[in-house]
């Protein structure tokens, strides 16, 4: 059974993985970046690992709480706290070199500028395979700007292709008028693949406490309630663009992970349901591979974008 996929085909060396499952940013591992992992965890057994979103600087993040779990998924207001680039680089990146599967780093800056410097400090780091550019965060000042405007959206792209020799995704915000244009504008600055999509802006009230649950108020909502959403982009977008999309948004099984591909996705990423739970990522694997073979079904791509034909 074939589960490879190429997310970079236009790519001059591609960037190939086993199979076609990944973590989520900020995700993997007690502190986003990998660490904590259960004795003897099989890393070979994921498509990639997306690493917490890397700013210039280190930053405290939003004030606590930052998760509340609600009936259909978790609210989170993080506010991409993280310890800086130059800290990745010298404390995590030369254990992730030692790892048998494709590291990604994503990486948001506060303007354009800091972008294209993230990702020319990064250039030639062993130990990162590609850049996941979030142009998409709903927990900071002006972190959906980039996002949500096309042309906005684009400049970010350009500027970080210019200045990397690495495959670059982009993450993509639901929080706007019109995915598809976002979308269009990114392909055509260069991106080499997608995912969608981020969280979508939310909050939730105690009504005891009479106190909003996140304490930054508004947080991005993840989980369940997401995927119908998430889906909904993925088929969108796929319809329009021609590079490789990442799915993510409310996947817990196999069977979630398969309406993704069949709305047009070529991977998918496991987030919020594989906190403190990373067996969840090789459930979701174990789950495809038992989709398929009921099917009978040999290859991933054909089941890729089936519904769009």
């Amino acid at each position: 059974m074939d589960l490879a996929v190429n997310l970079a085909p236009r790519h001059p060396k591609g960037l190939w993985l086993t199979n076609s499952v990944m973590t989520s940013a900020g995700t993997f591992g007690a502190d986003g970046y990998g660490a904590g992992l259960p004795e003897g965890f099989p890393l070979n057994d994921l498509g990639a690992v997306v690493m917490k979103t890397t700013t210039p600087h280190s930053r405290q993040g939003n004030p606590e709480p930052q998760l509340a779990q609600l009936p259909a998924g978790w609210l989170n207001s993080i506010g991409l706290a993280n310890p800086g680039i130059e800290a990745v680089i010298r404390e995590k990146a030369p254990l992730w070199a030692s790892w048998p599967v494709p590291v990604i780093l994503s990486i948001a800056g506060e303007r354009v500028e800091e972008f294209q410097e993230l990702a020319r400090r990064v250039e030639g780091t062993l130990g990162i395979a590609a850049l996941e550019v979030n142009v998409s965060c709903p927990n900071v000042e002006g972190g959906l700007e980039f996002g949500q405007r096309p042309e906005l959206a684009a400049e970010v792209t350009h500027r970080v292709r210019q200045v990397t020799s690495l495959p670059v995704i982009v993450k993509l915000t639901p929080n706007v008028t019109d995915i598809v244009e976002v979308a269009r504008a990114v392909e055509a600055a260069g991106a080499d693949a997608l995912t969608l999509i981020n969280t979508v802006v939310g909050m939730g009230i105690d009504p005891t406490t009479r106190r909003p649950f996140i304490g930054n108020v508004l947080g991005g909502l993840s989980g369940p309630a997401m995927k119908p959403v998430a889906l909904a982009a993925v088929y969108r977008v796929a319809k329009v663009v021609r590079v490789p999309i990442i799915g993510v948004g409310g996947i817990v099984t196999g069977a979630d992970a398969m309406e993704f591909f069949l709305a047009g996705a070529s991977a998918v990423q496991v987030g919020s349901a594989a906190l403190g739970r990373p067996q969840v990522y090789l459930r979701v694997l174990a789950g495809i591979v038992e989709a398929m073979e009921s099917q009978g079904v040999q290859e991933l791509s054909q089941i890729i974008g089936a519904l769009q034909t």
